[in-house]
Parts: structure tokens; sequence; C-alpha cells
């Protein structure tokens, strides 16, 4: 994880990026993010060993931004790692090489639409005590086609209770404050799939405080290639599921029918892990809780769609 105090941050925005065999959507990625109507930023992107060409697109990409100029473009560091490290590794490498107060997120597959930055930034500054900001999202597909749309609560309150529903910031759309992001530890490697919710989880619980611009500002591409696509991650995906469920409970001010969603949550991760008793456990916790919120707790409701309209697609 990064040191906690290490690179003191001065005023400014810096984009992270990190990829590993990225084509061939980084291309469309990194245009994004030079395309920005805010031009006053630091674009960091580090290589995670890719195998696939990424290397030299990046290469080529140094060279022609070198002869175009950087003073007049976003300035442009690009770190070339020798093998894979890992997503969350390679993340905190990043994150403890940042210099300036805020951090935008972009995954080498996805777009950020041109206001993104210059909307975020300008949002922060106006609201010293936000340290994490995220944004609506859509979704698209390999071919840049639309799939829809996830829209998300404006403010810190309904944001972490709807938090145990399923994750409010998607990591494409986030700006955080560079320091508060390392004072919680940045990406944890006890995570090996949610680390971005982990960071999320962790930051909340150190009392930091959340927004989300309701505007449609990133798109999520979605593709065979992700993560969540892949099934070889299940077992990792659920685990990470059951712990992050577990620990919203210590969000502060966390509503009843929120903590009783995150217990139904955690039992639902527990039962896919055969482990009943446990399991069992979570829902006589989540019982408790609120008994009379069993039938009108209105995130369970929200959670049971969710699932349904999940397994039609």
């Amino acid at each position: 994880m990064p040191d906690k105090k290490s690179h003191p941050v001065s005023p400014g925005l810096t984009v992270l990026m990190t990829a590993y065999n990225a084509l061939p959507y980084i291309r469309e990625a990194v245009e994004s993010i030079l395309g920005q109507s805010c031009r006053d930023i630091t674009f960091l992107i580090l290589n995670n060993g890719s195998t696939d060409g990424t290397a030299e697109y990046l290469s080529g990409l140094e060279s022609e931004r070198e002869a175009l100029g950087q003073d007049v473009l976003p300035r442009l560091k690009v770190l070339h790692l020798e093998s894979n490290i890992g997503r969350t590794a390679v993340l905190n490498k990043g994150l403890g090489m940042v210099e300036t107060e805020l951090t935008a997120i972009m995954d080498a597959d996805d777009i950020s639409l041109p206001e993104r930055l210059g909307t975020q930034a300008a949002f922060m500054r106006a609201n010293p005590d936000i340290d994490l900001l995220g944004t609506d999202v859509c979704y698209i597909d390999t071919r840049g086609n639309s799939l829809r749309s996830d829209r998300f609560p404006a403010t810190h309150e309904r944001l972490c209770a709807g938090l145990p529903l399923f994750n409010q910031f998607a990591h494409s759309a986030c700006m955080y404050r560079t320091q508060k992001a390392r004072e919680a530890g940045g990406y944890s490697p006890s995570f090996p799939y949610a680390q971005d919710l982990a960071l999320w989880v962790e930051m909340l619980r150190h009392s930091c405080r959340c927004a989300s611009i309701p505007e449609v500002l990133t798109c999520i591409r979605v593709h065979p290639g992700q993560a969540t696509q892949d099934p070889a991650q299940r077992s990792a995906r659920i685990a990470d599921n059951h712990r992050l469920a577990e620990a919203m409970l210590d969000i502060p001010g966390l509503g009843r029918a929120s903590r009783q969603a995150a217990r139904f949550r955690s039992a639902g991760a527990l039962f896919g892990l055969g482990r009943k008793n446990e399991a069992f456990d979570a829902l006589r916790k989540g019982v408790a809780e609120a008994p009379w919120l069993l039938v009108f707790n209105p995130l369970l409701w929200r959670r049971l769609l969710l699932e349904i309209r999940r397994r039609i697609r």
C-alpha cells in the first residue's frame, strides 16, 4: 500500500490509469482524457507488464506528446513495469506517485466524457468537505454502443445508505483527495477483486464524506476481458463481497435498513462460499437489526429486483 506520509500533495489534479494488455480499448480511453476541456492535469499511466502491444502504443504516445509540446497539452507520465505485479499493487504504486491534491481514476477500457474532469474538479474545490466524488455512468459494449445507465444518489447520507445494495461509485467515475485515500490505507491487498469498493468503504469508515454528480460523465465498457466477467474469479468476488458487507457495518451513521441489508448481503455471500452455519448466523443478526423491516425494507426489495434483472440478462 502507498506510504501515508510520502509525496506531500500540491494543488492540482492527476488522472491515474493502470493498463495490462489493454488493447484494443486503451487508445479511446487515453484520447478521452487528452481531449478533456480541463487541460491543467497530469496524466499518469502505469503499464503493468503488458505483452499485447500496449507498451508500444504508450511509447509512441510519449514521443508524439513530446513533439507536440507538453506546455499546451495535459502533462503525460508513463511508467513501464517489466512484469505484471497485480491490479491492487499497481494501483497503489500509482497512488504513491501522485503529487497533486486530487486524483481521478481512469480504467484503460472506459471513456471519460469531455466535461468530466472539469466538472468534478470544480465540485471538489467548491466543497472542501467532500473527499470522494462519483458520477452517474452509462455502460457501453465492445463497439461503443450504449447498453444502459446507472443513476446514483447525490448526497453522502443517501450514498452510504445504498452502499449495502451495490457499489455506488464506478471506479472510472471517481475522483478523491489523494491524502485521504492514503490515510485510509490505499487499495487493500487483502481484496484481490473489489479493491476499489474496499477503499471507498475504508475512507467512509475513516469519516470521509462522499457525493456524486447526477450527470453521466463516464462510460463503462462491458466486455469479456473484465474481471467481472471471469468465472475463475467467482470465489474471490464472493469472498470480497462477504468481508465488505461486514466492513460496511462500521460506516458512521448507517441506518437500520442499511445495516439489515448489509447483514443479508453477508449471509448471501457466505451461502455462496458454502459456509452455511455462518450464513444462518448472519441472517439471524439481520433479522435482529430491525424485525419490523423484513417485509418493508426498500433496500431488500431493490436488491431482489436487481438480482432478477441480472438473471434475465
